[in-house]
């Protein structure tokens, strides 16, 4: 008895196998490669068709897919490679399907599987920049593309699948539906075996350096590597074509996790809101994609923190360490750095540390950080984006650095001091321009308001440009304002973000002017470029084709005289900063900065070296030894001369604290009044700041805690 029922089970068994075998076979007749990625970790993927092992290059993650795993791919390395050799032989009709989940669009045409040569023989399916699915084929030697209308989505599974029939032509079909069709008859046109890996079969990476579109505004014209920025799961290529009705049943078979399944980035900032008051450095993580192959250390960044608003300047290797306000809801916004371009580039592009890709030259370190101010020193050099070499190089090497001087105040006011060393700085430099940051998922519109720039002068008259609301998706010329001829003489701005706390500039007001940005296409109604921030890319000027990618969007210029000049050298000086204020008010901001009301000091136990706009401090010395006196001294405010929130640095003054009156009345260490201490090799100096608006004189009286 227990004899036949072993019988049974074992009949029952094989049946059962050769059912599910034929069940299978009949399910994928033709099925000649098929990548499922479930190998959870390691270089080699294996085809579950063939049993062939094919290398896995550049960043490799596995993560979770429609069935299993995954493979995540990078955007710039991530290949499966297949020997020529080893690839399916295909003939008069094939079919290619794939689960797909994109993180962004690819830069240009990007291959789900390649197997094609000079687009002439072979085939290639794939994605193009705008999202759209592609399905070539060469046919008898005649180069044959169908381009979708449908676009695929962002960060969501999606089911695409390219047939060819030497008989009916090319059809793709997205999510079981058809997407396209292109009538074509004839034979696949093989790849012949070549030399060198030629003819291998590329899942994923492009087969040679390829210029991004839109390449008309692509500037420079360097041809770069790339991959797919996402996911691919269950890739398939059968040696025969499909029928819709396979199509629908393959794609409703699966049950691919719905929703979005890559998180949209957030560009890093440090924690939000209000912070203990000072300079911080930090790591600021992206996405592990973009943050893998970096070359840079622990504590690579600096942040700003305020302590009274719930803003930040953020010195970030995303942005090759261009600085940036952030605002309260995490809008960015950065003040550009310096530029040049034309003939004294290596590329006859231009140089700037926008092109310094991986941080090379470009690096922050904090000269000061304390209860009263912080100092961020920027150092970078003006370099081209292929080979890094730099603007201007004389005889020695030695080509365009700047130093930039941050120095910043508890009420998100700083005064940049940008220092420009050249073999010659009479050569055409840029060293201001308005620039939005979008993050991955934003277009400019959703940053910036349509009325997006208000200029003041001295005099407190204002206007305010605006940018219509652009209605098609055409990649065309915004229609924005084509001079900036209002007020006259404008040396105050105001970039109306979609935020309260909005980024604003003050230059001195000789020879001022300020300039709209223009004549660059764009498929927004702001000109959008997405080659920085983030972008690995060599490439200055790729325009946004969606909002996929971070990217920065462009307003105006500001002009304005040098502050120092000297062999080799010049310098200019900006306050910027946030505000909640209109233009207008910030007038009397203006004044105190670039019309300080004088200093009047009492007694000779200091010495005033009178306001430095580069700290917009006053400065002292303490010039008796011992323990010091108290310090007095008078403002003399007025309405053209006011004092906004005044420092003090008083040189060599100790290490001693310091205790405030102003007007005989004490003023408690807080909100109202802060001091720090900088360390010297020549003494110790006392940094003060003080929140105080006067149109009148003030009394200021600072005594030692000691006393």
């Amino acid at each position: 008895m227990r004899s036949v029922f072993r019988s049974v089970i074992v009949t029952f068994a094989l049946t059962t196998c050769l059912f599910l075998a034929v069940g299978v076979s009949a399910q994928d007749e033709g099925l000649v490669a098929r990548w499922s990625f479930d190998e959870m970790a390691g270089r080699i993927t294996r085809d579950g068709v063939s049993g062939t092992e094919d290398k896995v290059e550049g960043f490799i993650k596995y993560v979770p897919g429609v069935l299993g795993t995954g493979l995540r791919f990078d955007g710039y390395t991530t290949a499966v490679v297949r020997e020529g050799k080893k690839a399916p032989k295909l003939k008069g009709a094939f079919t290619v399907t794939a689960w797909i989940a994109l993180n962004t669009y690819p830069w240009n045409l990007a291959p789900v599987v390649d197997h094609e040569m000079d687009q002439q023989v072979g085939y290639f399916f794939g994605v193009d920049p705008l999202g759209h699915v592609a399905l070539q084929v060469g046919v008898d030697r005649v180069w044959h593309s169908l381009i979708t209308t449908a676009q695929l989505p962002l960060k969501k599974w999606a089911h695409i699948v390219g047939v060819f029939d030497s008989n009916q032509g090319l059809t793709v079909f997205i999510d079981g539906k058809e997407a396209g069709r292109l009538a074509v008859k004839g034979d696949l046109s093989p790849l012949a075996e070549t030399w060198y890996g030629q003819d291998d079969l590329l899942i994923g990476r492009v087969r040679q350096p390829t210029l991004p579109v839109p390449s008309e505004r692509d500037n420079p014209k360097y041809a770069i590597l790339y991959s797919l920025d996402g996911i691919l799961d269950e890739v398939k290529i059968y040696d025969r074509s499909l029928r819709q009705d396979e199509v629908e049943k393959a794609y409703r078979s699966a049950s691919p996790p719905a929703g979005e399944v890559l998180p949209w980035p957030v560009l890093p900032s440090g924690p939000a809101g209000q912070g203990k008051f000072g300079a911080y450095f930090t790591t600021l993580k992206y996405e592990d994609v973009w943050d893998r192959p970096r070359r840079i250390g622990p504590d690579s960044d600096v942040v700003v923190r305020f302590d009274q608003s719930p803003i930040r300047l953020v010195f970030w290797q995303g942005t090759n360490y261009i600085p940036a306000w952030v605002t309260e809801n995490n809008k960015w916004y950065t003040d550009e750095f310096l530029e040049t371009w034309g003939p004294g580039c290596p590329d006859g592009g231009d140089c700037e540390p926008m092109s310094d890709k991986q941080s090379r030259y470009s690096h922050v370190r904090i000269l000061e950080s304390n209860d009263a101010r912080a100092v961020v020193h920027w150092r970078y050099a003006l370099s081209e984006v292929e080979n890094y070499k730099g603007a201007h190089a004389d005889s020695m090497g030695w080509f365009d650095w700047a130093d930039e001087y941050w120095t910043v105040y508890p009420d998100g006011i700083a005064v940049r001091k940008q220092v420009l060393t050249s073999t010659d700085p009479s050569k055409p430099h840029e060293w201001q321009e308005s620039i939005v940051i979008n993050g991955p998922g934003q277009r400019p519109e959703d940053n910036i308001n349509l009325n997006a720039v208000t200029l003041a002068n001295m005099n407190g008259e204002t206007a305010t440009y605006s940018w219509p609301q652009k209605t098609t998706r055409d990649f065309d010329f915004p229609v924005g304002p084509q001079t900036m001829d209002r007020p006259d003489g404008p040396n105050i701005q105001v970039v109306n973000m979609k935020s309260d706390w909005k980024p604003f500039e003050v230059v001195p007001p000789t020879h001022s002017r300020i300039e709209v940005y223009k004549w660059e296409k764009s498929f927004y109604t702001f000109e959008c470029w997405n080659h920085w921030p983030l972008s690995q890319i060599v490439s200055s000027g790729r325009p946004c084709v969606a909002a996929d990618r971070a990217s920065h969007s462009s307003l105006s210029h500001i002009y304005w005289d040098p502050y120092e000049t000297a062999e080799n050298m010049q310098s200019k000086l900006l306050m910027d900063g946030l505000t909640t204020k209109p233009a207008a008010e910030l007038l009397p901001l203006a004044k105190s900065w670039l019309t300080p009301a004088k200093i009047d000091v009492v007694g000779g136990s200091f010495r005033s070296e009178g306001y430095d706009p580069a700290q917009r401090a006053y400065v002292l010395t303490r010039a008796a030894s011992g323990k010091p006196a108290a310090l007095e001294l008078t403002l003399a405010a007025s309405k053209e001369a006011p004092i906004v929130n005044p420092a003090i640095v008083v040189k060599n003054w100790g290490d001693d604290g310091a205790r405030l009156r102003i007007d005989g009345k004490p003023v408690p260490w807080g909100k109202e009044f802060r001091y720090g201490h900088v360390q010297r090799l020549e003494g110790t100096n006392l940094v003060v700041w003080i929140r105080k608006e006067s149109t009148a004189s003030v009394k200021i009286s600072l005594a030692s805690e000691s006393q």
